[in-house]
């Protein structure tokens, strides 16, 4: 009875982990935060249709959302452009955020 206690509480974890891994980003010092992320993630998600002939790899990447992020005005920076790649899971594959054209690295 316990191992199927401690098996039940695992995959319950385990589910719940994408949503804990997001992360905020600091993005040419300004930080974008997780549950910007998320949301704009989120809202993405849920507004795909189903593909009932596609099978989905849990790792490989599902679908790109692109949003733009103002930074508060003691920033004193101009808007970025964020674009993120995501997974299954709702994990972030990939991140390309620009401001004014050019790449910024992100951390």
């Amino acid at each position: 009875m316990k191992n199927l206690s401690f098996v039940s509480l695992a995959l319950f974890l385990s589910h719940l982990m994408p949503v804990l891994a997001v992360k905020d980003y600091t993005c040419g010092g300004v930080v974008i935060p997780a549950k910007k992320i998320r949301k704009e993630i989120k809202k993405k998600y849920y507004s795909l249709p189903i593909q009932y002939d596609h099978q989905y790899s849990a790792t490989g990447e599902r679908d790109r959302v692109s949003f733009d992020f103002v930074p508060p005005a003691k920033a004193g920076s101009s808007k970025l452009s964020v674009d993120i790649g995501y997974d299954m899971r709702l994990e972030i594959t990939s991140m390309t955020v620009t401001r004014d054209s050019q790449v910024i690295d992100c951390y």
